[in-house]
């Protein structure tokens, strides 16, 4: 498994995926939520008003799947498609990116995720990547505005720097809760198995699932070594993967936490969130710090009962030889030494002489000294969790095979 360097939470930034239900109840428009994560500008038929978000920044890609239309039209439909004060019209899934993966495997990342989501539930969706956000905080202004004037080649350079941005990449990803038909364009019925309070938590975790497995695969397919884990800290300590007793943190949501980054601008969060996240980051390092501690320890035993362990067995197997030299060394008739050869087990013959003779000559050396490979056979700490083995030998190159065959001439008549 392998972990991120803040040892706050040792699971990589990226292990996050948010889902969030749209609802009327709550004030919601889809047709807003869509605008904002696509940064564009859509009127809303039910409302009558139109949401401008055109002009903000840091939209890194956008796409709708199972939809021919615009995303505008989309949404405007899906409004329309449900009639009560309370309809819940989006759901839409907030998973982080990792760093690691460059532009075009996020896009890809994401736009295959959707595919899914599309093939599972029969839904559609609109997907939108946003950028992370820039230390500086003139330049983030800038960046929110869309009046940042940086090449393109320059921008991204500074959205993967560490020390420029917080590298947050993260998509938008929106669905509809009905079934929308792929031909048609028609929308049909709720997806209830996303809403059902026995199936729904299901589905989550499958979704999670999903998501896991597909964001730890780009990795691999781009050479990294993170990995990320989105289960809770409740099932991976069930599974001996994280220590006992981690604390999760409530996400902070885009208000909090930029009320957050004004206050430590200015010297620090010293707000009541702010020192319960703090207090809460301090006793999760405390826990991951004993806990790494205590594998170290136990790893440590493990090798030293294991020298124990090889040594006993050597040995065993030097007394076994002992044993056996000096049976063969006693035999007084050929059926004598046929028997004592057939109890040889520390012999075997490979050269094409007379077995008997050979094994006579072995019994008659001396006992094998023990040599210094093997005495640092088992000297060698190594950490079986970081341990990465050699390659292997380099495939053989292919041997050309050619077969020579002989063509007879039509016969003379």
């Amino acid at each position: 498994m392998r972990f991120g360097s803040n040892i706050h939470c040792m699971i990589h930034p990226a292990s996050r995926l948010e889902v969030v239900v749209h609802s009327r109840a709550d004030g919601r428009s889809a047709v807003k939520s869509a605008a904002y994560c696509a940064r564009a500008s859509y009127r809303d038929e039910r409302l009558g008003k139109r949401f401008r978000a055109g002009k903000r920044g840091g939209l890194l890609s956008h796409e709708l799947i199972n939809w021919d239309g615009d995303a505008a039209t989309l949404w405007n439909r899906a409004e329309k498609a449900e009639t009560r004060s309370n309809a819940r019209v989006i759901r839409e899934l907030r998973p982080s990116l990792p760093a690691e993966l460059p532009l075009d495997e996020q896009v890809r990342l994401v736009r295959g995720f959707s595919l899914w989501l599309r093939d599972t539930y029969g839904v559609a969706v609109q997907a939108d990547l946003h950028a992370p956000r820039f230390h500086d905080l003139k330049r983030e202004q800038l960046h929110q505005a869309g009046k940042l004037a940086m090449s393109l080649e320059a921008y991204m350079e500074c959205l993967f720097d560490a020390k420029q941005s917080n590298r947050n990449f993260h998509a938008h990803i929106l669905m509809t809760t009905r079934e929308v038909c792929s031909d048609t364009g028609s929308f049909g019925a709720k997806t209830r198995v996303l809403d059902d309070v026995k199936t729904g938590p299901n589905e989550l975790l499958r979704m999670r699932q999903e998501w896991e497995k597909r964001t730890n695969a780009s990795l691999e397919r781009v050479g990294s070594a993170a990995r990320v884990d989105l289960r809770s800290y409740k099932s991976m300590a069930a599974a001996g993967d994280a220590p006992e007793g981690l604390i999760a943190q409530d996400h902070l949501g885009p208000r909090r936490a930029a009320r957050s980054r004004r206050l430590k601008e200015q010297g620090g969060d010293d707000s009541a969130a702010g020192r319960r996240r703090e207090a809460i980051q301090k006793l999760n390092g405390l826990a991951w710090k004993s806990w790494l501690q205590l594998r170290a320890l136990e790893r440590e035993k493990s090798r030293d009962a294991a020298k124990v362990v090889a040594r006993e067995r050597e040995e065993a197997r030097k007394k076994e030889a002992d044993a056996q030299r000096r049976r063969l060394q006693d035999v007084q008739t050929g059926e004598e030494a046929e028997a004592a050869l057939a109890q040889a087990n520390q012999f075997d013959s490979t050269k094409t002489g007379s077995a008997l003779a050979e094994a006579i000559s072995w019994a008659s050396r001396k006992a094998d000294a023990p040599s210094s490979e093997q005495d640092d056979e088992f000297s060698e700490e190594v950490d079986l969790e970081s341990f990465e083995p050699p390659p292997g030998p380099p495939a053989p190159e292919p041997v050309l095979q050619i077969q020579i065959v002989r063509v007879r001439g039509p016969r003379s008549r």
